[in-house]
């Protein structure tokens, strides 16, 4: 029982230390290794829902949505390289280069965890554009 309880603190410590870019390139590896299952982790349980209920939808089978979002992490069938990261609470944006293109890709922390998340994007910019206002507002009174 002692074990199994020392297992599951060491789970939990090991699921919050996943950063925002460690969250996305775990997702571009399983896309790039065909595991939707580890695709499909990385994500919120809201977005699971949300793309789920859009594919239903849509008469599309719940494995071709994960195949076709899977191809969306990777370029010509390999991980995305990811450059950098910025956090504003608990969102997130990551940006990654495939070939010439930048892609972002918007990160929320849910229960501890980072996953990605659709419809984080505009939370995160509002959270940005507060913090910039604050600096700014913080470098005027300094002067």
């Amino acid at each position: 029982m002692r074990g199994a309880l020392l297992c599951l603190a060491a789970l939990a410590l090991v699921a919050c230390r996943d950063s925002p870019m460690e969250v996305v390139e775990e997702a571009s590896e399983s896309a790039a290794q065909g595991d939707l299952v580890g695709v499909q982790a990385r994500f919120s349980v809201f977005t699971v829902q949300r793309l789920e209920r859009h594919w239903r939808q849509n008469n599309q089978p719940n494995a071709e949505g994960w195949t076709t979002l899977a191809s969306r992490l990777t370029l010509d069938g390999a991980p995305v390289e990811v450059v950098s990261e910025t956090i504003h609470g608990d969102y997130a944006r990551v940006e990654t280069k495939a070939g010439t293109s930048q892609r972002d890709y918007f990160l929320r922390k849910v229960d501890g965890a980072w996953r990605i998340e659709l419809g984080a994007g505009p939370r995160y910019r509002r959270l940005a554009a507060a913090a910039e206002a604050a600096s700014a507002g913080a470098e005027k009174d300094e002067q």
